[in-house]
């Protein structure tokens, strides 16, 4: 019984695994589920590649951030930094930090950029697709820019503040 329901259970990972879909920037197979005639192949093929290099960049340049991230953090330590005084207690920490925030905001701008960019492109193709061919590119999954975790709004900030809360601090009011 219980073999059956591990046999179960894994062959519906399998499946769901397998059920993630064709990407945009899989030329080859894109292009096969999109049945393009071969001057429509000439035309869109550059454009899905160039997607495809914009989101190589940009994976290229979240990793960079991350591991920048994990520097910054190893760099501080818990006697540099006091968030009941004035924050950092030390200038090279605020420097630190500050040039961190700049390299955050640049990257979230060119973030932007590249989505803006990888939009226009996929209105280009869509202009040179058929109707039938529409409706299957709609099928497609198109590139998705994550923004890294650390700088995604944390959910349960809020609650950090709300006395005796699980998340939240000891009552000391």
């Amino acid at each position: 019984m219980r073999s059956i329901r591990m046999f179960l259970i894994l062959l519906l990972c399998g499946l769901l695994q397998a059920c993630g879909g064709l990407k945009l920037t899989d030329v080859s197979k894109s292009s096969d589920a999109l049945q393009l005639t071969s001057t429509q192949q000439q035309t869109i093929h550059p454009k899905l590649k160039l997607i495809r290099d914009i989101v190589e960049d940009y994976d290229f340049e979240k990793k960079q951030l991350e591991a920048d991230y994990q520097v910054f953090r190893a760099g501080i330590t818990d006697r540099y930094y006091d968030r009941y005084e004035s924050g950092f207690t030390n200038m090279r920490a605020r420097r630190e930090l500050n040039a961190f925030r700049d390299e955050a905001r640049k990257f979230l701008k060119q973030r932007e950029i590249y989505m803006g960019e990888i939009k226009e492109l996929v209105q280009e193709i869509a202009l040179e697709l058929t109707d039938v061919q529409r409706v299957k590119m709609a099928e497609l999954r198109l590139p998705k820019l994550d923004v890294p975790l650390m700088l995604q709004r944390d959910p349960y900030n809020d609650l950090r503040y709300v006395p005796n809360h699980p998340l939240g601090g000891v009552n000391t009011f």
